[in-house]
């Protein structure tokens, strides 16, 4: 089943995305290039419609992470994981007008993951 589930990583801080997508590989799913910008991440959900998106926040580009979550769940039906950095009030809002499946501070541990990740497919 882990093999199936396909998982898009956006986030523009490499180490991070590296070591998630090496750690997530590792627990068993199947994980896209991660990407840095909202654009990119539009344009490949849409066109390839992984099962979930691992969102941060703040990214480099036009867009942050909630607009482009906004943009790709317009569109499609696709789960997706926040993740960020900073703990504030308005961008917590702003996420969870989205209604995304988790909420996550950075650093986000893969085992917390796994377990979201496995309550949803399961």
């Amino acid at each position: 089943m882990k093999n199936e589930i396909k998982i898009l990583i956006v986030e523009d801080e490499v180490m991070i995305a590296q070591s998630m997508k090496m750690d997530l590989e590792y627990a068993g799913y199947k994980v896209y290039k991660y990407l840095t910008t909202g654009e990119e991440a539009i344009k490949f959900a849409l066109e390839e419609k992984p099962n979930m998106i691992l969102m941060d926040i703040h990214l480099v580009g036009e867009i942050d992470g909630i607009e482009a979550a906004k943009a790709i769940t317009d569109k499609i039906n696709i789960p997706i994981i926040f993740m960020t950095g900073y703990d504030e009030s308005l961008i917590f809002e702003r996420a969870q007008k989205l209604k995304p499946v988790a909420y996550l501070t950075k650093p986000v541990g893969i085992w917390n993951l796994k377990l979201i990740i496995d309550s949803i497919f399961s």
